[in-house]
């Protein structure tokens, strides 16, 4: 592949993992009006954010290996054809049970993206410049976890084209358009390993599982007995999973989600790192916009500009960790700076002006952006080629899974508005102490000169 098309290439990746991850918040700001114009309750508000995230998740990992066995670029651009479908119906959607069915499509298509995504940064660059790309990479995933907010209220409030809450699904439109326009000219033909297969019954059953985890946690507020619900809902769910887990690779069946990959201690410690710190951070932000909103009584556009410094500060930490960063050390220097500035962000929260927070703010955006840089990289590197499709979507689900049941638990137990500059920080330090001690383990696999994989 020519240098000079590299750049070309990475901003066709980036940007169809800009409009997924933007669609992962930008509906939060815009619930009130959905709801006031479509008739919709709680609960089925509650699901139009819950199934994109849920579908996410679930469609990862068979995705990854489906991408390695007919070409990740032939797959990528499936999923970027289905997102961009599925985000015009949502901004055509008559009723909310229609918006909430395309929501769950939207969701597959941008499940199937991800990985290819991940694969073909990691096919198209190595060494130096394979960091500095997944430098990008983590830059792209803050800009768009912040911005989600921001141009949600942005659009949401401006009325764009008289069509108020649907714009935010119509800006997706012209921007898959052009990625899907551009990807055979910036994008080169991967290699592909037909040997490849993916297991559908799994992959069905690890989707059920996971959907119905999300969503009993998700609806928990809005049925009748919260415990017996959640109890019965999470051990159906596991079990689930754990069949689905434990059925493959018999009589013949492919393997959707190789166990081998935790047999290496790297990809073992890199998991448990994303899993820790992702349960911990998601939750922390969104939080804390609820708390600008409720407490301070500032409108949403305001409170997700108020976030910009984060924005900024991820930009600037995965930039630096991508171009500077050589060490595996730096992710555990990565992890503790979050903890530390988010434990100023909480501690000075309700005694300070929101404005006065951007310093803390910047200081936890540059962590953030430095930590999925060098833990992405971190853990992906060595992997064996043939696990290599499965990896990228493994890694990207455990991020997703994570990030949904952190927001669905912290939501559930701390969302009271009166408690939460109290109660969010008990919620995130020991998950953030944990992705610390995890990241430390991932230090270690670099230092031993024992393989990735076994």
């Amino acid at each position: 592949m020519p240098t000079t098309s590299r750049p070309l290439a990475l901003m066709v990746l980036l940007a169809s993992t800009f409009i997924q991850l933007l669609d992962t918040t930008i509906v939060n700001v815009a619930a009130p009006a959905i709801g006031a114009d479509l008739d919709a309750g709680s609960g089925r508000l509650v699901l139009v954010s819950a199934v994109y995230t849920a579908a996410l998740a679930a469609t990862l990992l068979p995705a990854g290996r489906f991408g390695h066995r007919h070409g990740p670029r032939r797959v990528f651009a499936v999923g970027v054809a289905l997102f961009t479908l599925a985000s015009a119906g949502c901004g055509l959607a008559p009723t909310v049970d229609v918006l909430i069915g395309m929501r769950l499509v939207q969701g597959v298509g941008a499940g199937v993206m991800v990985p290819q995504a991940l694969f073909a940064i990691s096919a198209l660059w190595q060494g130096p410049a394979h960091r500095r790309a997944l430098g990008w990479y983590g830059a792209t995933m803050g800009l768009a976890s912040v911005l989600g907010p921001v141009l949600g209220a942005l659009l949401s409030e401006s009325d764009v084209a008289g069509i108020g809450w649907r714009a935010i699904f119509a800006v997706n439109v012209p921007v898959g358009a052009v990625v899907l326009g551009a990807l055979p000219r910036c994008v080169p033909v991967l290699a592909r390993d037909p040997e490849q297969r993916v297991g559908w019954s799994t992959a069905a059953g690890l989707a059920a599982g996971v959907l119905g985890l999300v969503l009993a946690i998700s609806l928990a507020r809005t049925v009748g007995g919260v415990l017996p619900w959640l109890c019965g809902a999470i051990g159906a769910a596991v079990v689930v999973v754990v069949c689905a887990l434990v059925l493959q690779g018999r009589n013949g069946r492919p393997v959707t989600l190789p166990l081998g990959l935790w047999r290496g201690p790297r990809f073992r410690a890199g998991s448990a790192t994303a899993a820790a710190f992702f349960l911990a951070v998601t939750p922390f932000f969104f939080l804390f916009s609820q708390w600008l909103q409720t407490v301070r009584g500032l409108s949403p556009l305001r409170a997700g500009l108020l976030q910009i410094p984060w924005a900024v500060g991820a930009i600037a930490g995965s930039t630096l960790a991508g171009r500077r960063a050589r060490s595996p050390r730096h992710s555990v220097y990565a992890a503790a700076l979050v903890a530390a500035s988010l434990l100023v962000v909480a501690v000075l929260l309700p005694r300070v002006p929101p404005v006065a927070l951007s310093p803390a703010l910047f200081a936890a955006g540059i962590g953030y952006g430095a930590f999925v840089a060098r833990v992405f990289a971190d853990t992906l590197d060595g992997i064996r080629p043939d696990l290599r499709g499965a990896a990228s979507g493994a890694l990207p689900a455990i991020q997703q899974l994570s990030g949904a049941l952190g927001l669905s638990c912290a939501g559930l137990v701390f969302f009271p508005a009166g408690r939460l500059a109290g109660t969010v920080y008990a919620y995130s330090l020991p998950l953030l102490c944990l992705a610390v001690l995890a990241s430390l383990a991932l230090v270690r696999t670099h230092t031993r000169t024992e393989s990735v994989l076994v």
